[in-house]
């Protein structure tokens, strides 16, 4: 008899101890540093403010933002709000990583580099029950609907939505990335430092091509989640800064078709295949199966 047979229950263990140290850091982290995000303590005022050189209201959006993320990963199941956690997460540790950097601060970027890893180590080893929408998806169904029926208005309009992000991302991106006037001075009349056009400029254009590309329905998620962010984070900023109207108005407008395009997405580019009611004995026997382990 080996150990395997000896004692089954060994790996399992294993594999939820190597999940959920890497995910209680992540969890710790973000609620501690989102406090202290929000209270502007001495520590985010120095790194934030006069070391990145970000406006001051930055930190309380992202301790707003850090906050719900890790009561999210804490919660059972919710795999599909669990995706925009993570990506929100992990968005916030590479930017500080690459804000360190082009302030020349190499050994400030080392610990944000390290929390991004723990993240995707956290988000690799997730259980399926945390990971995949379908096994469970009848009792969150209310919650987190799934694709629409198709039809030529729902085709036309997931379309018209998504190219509208998919343009205004990547029209961003590239003025953003090459540093055009207008969009410098935009940034900066924000608060921003200019090398914050770098790193918002490529996450816009890596969405876009994401959003675009068929498929990749992971990926597409923390595309649109990428993009919610950044029209939010935008909306944000403008009103923080005493921007005019029309701003607040046109990023809200993207905001708004970034969720409409996410919603009416085909089929084919919604993770999982959820479940949509009825009863249970109708629904297929390996998802059932399914449902009964994740529980």
């Amino acid at each position: 008899m080996n150990a395997r047979t000896s004692n089954p229950g060994a790996l399992p263990r294993l594999r939820a101890l190597a999940y959920w140290i890497p995910t209680l850091i992540i969890v710790t982290e973000s609620l501690v540093g989102g406090t202290w995000d929000i209270l502007r303590t001495d520590y985010v005022r120095d790194v934030l403010e006069t070391q990145l050189g970000l406006p001051t209201y930055v930190a309380v959006v992202l301790g707003v933002w850090k906050i719900p993320g890790a009561v999210v990963l804490l919660l059972p199941r919710l795999p599909r709000l669990k995706e925009w956690a993570y990506a929100g997460i992990f968005f916030v540790y590479t930017g500080a990583f690459a804000s360190h950097l082009f302030i020349g601060d190499t050994a400030g970027a080392f610990g944000p580099l390290g929390f991004a890893a723990i993240t995707m180590i956290s988000w690799a080893l997730r259980p399926a029950s945390r990971r995949d929408p379908a096994p469970y998806s009848p009792r969150f169904a209310r919650f987190v609907p799934p694709a629409p029926p198709r039809g030529k208005v729902t085709t036309i309009a997931y379309w018209a939505l998504a190219l509208t992000v998919a343009v205004v991302l990547f029209s961003g991106g590239i003025a953003d990335v090459a540093h055009v006037d207008d969009t410098l001075a935009g940034m900066v009349a924000l608060g921003y430092p200019a090398y914050f056009l770098y790193i918002i400029g490529t996450w816009k254009l890596l969405g876009a091509v994401a959003i675009l590309a068929p498929r990749f329905t992971r990926l597409k998620e923390w595309a649109f989640a990428g993009a919610f962010f950044n029209f939010s984070g935008a909306v944000i900023s403008h009103l923080a800064s005493g921007s005019s109207g029309d701003h607040v108005a046109v990023t809200s407008l993207f905001a708004l078709c970034t969720l409409g395009a996410w919603a009416l997405r085909p089929g084919s580019q919604v993770l999982g295949d959820l479940y949509t009611g009825g009863d249970a004995s109708t629904e297929p026997a390996d998802r059932r199966a399914l449902a009964t382990v994740a529980s």
